[in-house]
């Protein structure tokens, strides 16, 4: 149990520092194209010798679409991630990010059969009304470093649909049909290379990417993100698998604490009163649309 905890932890604190931060440092010096697609190229790279040792399970040929479409959904999140995070504050996208499991839920709800409730709806209304808030906060140029400019944050909004969609399907490709979750994080992420390539040549074909000699920080800011990529999918499944579904659920609201105790004093991000306004309606709603329930169960003294 110990270990899940710590995992859990680690992932979150993979998943809300090392990668926005380092994405939002060291892209300028690539480019959002060619960083996003280095970083795979890395994080692709390190996975493959994890998936080595993992007894792989045989998969048929017409398999591989469902990868291939984890593949396409995730790279809808991380290109546009990539591209937005320059315009917004990394406590900006990790508040809109909470949002994650209130849109899988709702997915869940017409792709996978699963109930919705009359508290996931309130739920649902409370986080929306939050974060309508913090997009409506951004339009003013006074508060840039609490809440970013408005265009990153509708990119964030979109690379977080393309995540809750890929969450989805994951949980279908998981346990509809139990492919092992680290033969199918590796191939996602092989995919997500390939699609990111095809990307990265048509960039070059209509010159809208340029490639320029690497410069040390972009060296060391596509490596560290494509190992904190790692390390956040893997601590994540560790302590899911260690600990169970509702503790795993408690540590998501960790993000944006995670991310506001680093880039406060690393990049100077601003919290204001509107920010934790905001962000406790999103918080609040997620609890109640995706927690709340399991909370009070756990509260009643079994017989």
């Amino acid at each position: 149990m110990l270990l899940g905890l710590l995992s859990l932890l680690l992932g979150q604190i993979f998943g809300n520092s090392v990668v926005p931060i380092g994405t939002k440092i060291a892209a300028p010096f690539t480019g959002p194209v060619l960083f996003v697609f280095l970083r795979f190229v890395v994080a692709t790279a390190l996975l493959f010798f994890f998936y080595l040792f993992s007894k792989p399970k045989k998969i048929k040929v017409g398999e591989y679409k469902d990868f291939a479409f984890l593949g396409f959904l995730l790279s809808i999140n991380v290109l546009f991630f990539t591209i937005g995070i320059a315009y917004t504050t990394v406590i900006m996208s990790t508040l809109i990010y909470s949002l994650t499991p209130l849109l899988v839920g709702v997915g869940g709800h017409f792709l996978l059969q699963e109930a919705f409730t009359k508290q996931k709806v309130l739920g649902m209304l409370i986080s929306f009304t939050g974060l309508l808030f913090l997009l409506s906060q951004s339009f003013s140029k006074l508060q840039e470093r609490a809440f970013g400019q408005p265009l990153g944050n509708i990119i964030i909004c979109i690379a977080m649909l393309g995540y809750s969609y890929y969450v989805i399907h994951s949980r279908k490709v998981l346990h509809e049909k139990n492919h092992a979750a680290m033969q199918t994080t590796f191939l996602t992420f092989f995919f997500v290379t390939l699609f990111l390539f095809i990307i990265l040549l048509a960039g070059l074909g209509m010159r809208q990417v340029t490639i320029k000699p690497f410069s040390p920080e972009a060296i060391a800011g596509f490596i560290l993100v494509g190992a904190g990529s790692i390390a956040q999918y893997l601590f994540l499944q560790i302590g899911v698998k260690k600990t169970n579904a509702f503790t795993s659920s408690l540590f998501q609201y960790t993000g944006p604490f995670i991310a506001a105790s680093i880039t406060i004093p690393l990049l100077h991000e601003q919290v204001t009163p509107q920010l934790i306004i905001g962000g406790f309606l999103i918080l609040a709603g997620v609890f109640i649309a995706t927690t709340y329930s399991q909370f009070k169960k756990s509260l009643v003294p079994s017989p």
